[in-house]
């Protein structure tokens, strides 16, 4: 996985004194984040960034790892919560998808758990979907707008402490300003980057549109898909696209307003199925971000704006479209180039996996420059390159999952997507999927390093009742055993309910204290 010339030599001191991030956004302020609070010896870092490009704003899901990695980097819960408007999202309601909604949570470990090495998935192998999803006390709590919180440490899945936070919505904007607020000794440059010079070691310099130019030991790409800095020391072929799998490469997304946030800012995210493609609707805590996301090849521009107005009913807001490149590069980490967020791949928008991207990377590359005292090496490279791929290929089979086992069949599109066959996938891919199916697997997790649970994967691939014909391996004392744990879990929630205050509610209490 080297991209270095045959027979080439690392330096004996190859140690990192200064980064420089190239690009802002998102991606860039939380890697320099999470940089500069964990990394042990002190390293110069600088972000270079045009400010006249920024983030979308529209309003972004995240996955739980996103929360947690902010508060472990300091940021009060509170402080962070409230500047970026930041709501809670306990997971993704799709509708349209199939003849019945289904829910995919977000990490609820005890909504998966009946009791010590039984998981729900497995009790409900055997059984419709529409009855896993009745006993699905996370969605009921959701969908019932309550808050997942009791206080400010106390949550419904027995997590305590303010760096268990789970996953949220959140202001793009509004979380960078705050990042920036805890950022003294990270150097900002506001220059457009127009010239990036390479030896055979890797980028020498960048230079700015004023002549300026910029060295470092090591570049954080964060260019989004541009990859300005990664294509440079990389070959061609290194990018792999995902249309054949995945079909959509554009979004338009509209802001609205609320009218009763107390029904409308729901603690989750809603995608509904559309003619090319399918819409978002992401409640934040003074507006709710809308968008579709869409294939050009069956829709224009014009006609999705259309579609999308029509679903929201909002003629007013100015729409802005916005391209995607779903695909991933083979290499990420070469030469003295790391590339970060968009720069490395992109899954679409459907299980907010981008800042996921992140915030792993990240906090890989400082585990491995704390463990090898700042040294970049070819070892830590292979390293980030295999765990990038290894997250991006889960992440990728997750998503188109989601397409795959729907059974919606009544545009081009859909048909098109009805068209997919698993054989028809990468050989990498369909090993990840054979750990879910066609059986329903035994474990939690088949692996410590996946992220996404059994049962998220059962809420996917049964929502359309998949493993239809399969039987369950409890036994008949385990079912028992089953229905009264799920006895219990139905009167948590009954009870929880008389404690948790609705949603919007809570938060304005909260944020007003």
């Amino acid at each position: 996985m080297s991209t270095y010339p045959p027979g080439y030599i690392l330096p004996d001191l190859n140690q990192i004194k200064k980064i420089i991030i190239l690009g802002g956004g998102t991606s860039g302020w939380l890697s320099a984040l999470i940089l500069s609070k964990k990394l042990r010896n002190p390293i110069e870092i600088v972000l270079i960034e045009d400010v006249t490009a920024g983030p979308i704003g529209v309003g972004e899901g995240t996955q739980p790892i996103t929360a947690n990695t902010l508060a472990n980097c300091g940021i009060p819960l509170l402080e962070w919560m409230k500047s970026s408007k930041a709501t809670y999202k306990m997971g993704v309601e799709l509708v349209g998808w199939s003849d019945n909604s289904y829910f995919v949570d977000n990490d609820y470990i005890q909504n998966s758990i009946l009791f010590k090495n039984v998981f729900k998935s497995v009790y409900f192998t055997d059984k419709p979907y529409t009855d896993f999803l009745k006993h699905n006390y996370v969605y009921k709590f959701a969908k019932d707008n309550l808050s997942p919180k009791l206080n400010g440490n106390l949550d419904l899945n027995f997590n305590v402490g303010p760096t268990e936070i789970g996953a949220v919505h959140f202001s793009a904007y509004d979380i960078l300003e705050t990042i920036k607020n805890h950022l003294p000794y990270v150097k900002h440059i506001d220059a457009k980057i127009i010239e990036v010079e390479t030896t055979e070691k890797g980028i020498s310099k960048l230079i700015d549109e004023t002549g300026q130019e910029y060295t470092a030991d090591l570049y954080l790409d964060c260019s989004g898909f541009k990859s300005l800095l990664l294509d440079k020391v990389t070959e061609s072929d290194n990018y792999e696209s995902y249309s054949p799998w995945l079909f959509n490469d554009r979004s338009v997304v509209i802001q609205t307003q609320y009218k009763d946030p107390k029904q409308e800012c729901h603690p989750y995210t809603k995608a509904t199925a559309m003619n090319s493609g399918w819409a978002f609707k992401i409640p934040i805590f003074t507006r709710i971000g809308n968008g579709y996301v869409y294939s050009s090849k069956y829709i224009s521009d014009a006609d999705a704006e259309k579609e999308l107005r029509e679903h929201l009913n909002e003629w007013e807001s100015p729409a802005k479209f916005i391209d995607m490149k779903c695909g991933r590069h083979k290499t990420i980490a070469s030469k003295n180039v790391c590339a970060i967020g968009l720069s490395a791949g992109f899954i679409e928008p459907l299980e907010a996996t981008t800042l996921s991207f992140t915030t792993l990377l990240t906090n890989h590359l400082v585990f491995g420059l704390n463990r090898q005292n700042n040294i970049w090496t070819e070892n830590l490279m292979y390293e980030i390159n295999k765990e990038f791929g290894d997250t991006i290929n889960e992440f990728f089979t997750f998503v188109w999952s989601h397409y795959y086992f729907s059974t919606k069949n009544d545009t081009e599109y859909w048909k098109d997507i009805r068209k997919l066959t698993i054989d028809d996938l990468p050989e990498n891919i369909k090993l990840h999927l054979l750990d879910y199916y066609p059986l329903c697997t035994d474990f939690l997790f088949t692996d410590l390093n996946k992220h996404f649970s059994s049962t998220q994967w059962f809420s996917v691939i049964n929502s359309a009742d998949a493993y239809k014909g399969s039987s369950t391996s409890l036994t008949k004392e385990e079912q028992e055993y089953c229905k009264y744990s799920l006895r219990l879990q139905e009167n948590k929630y009954k009870i929880a309910k008389e404690f948790c205050m609705n949603h919007y509610e809570y938060l304005q209490q909260w944020y007003n204290t």
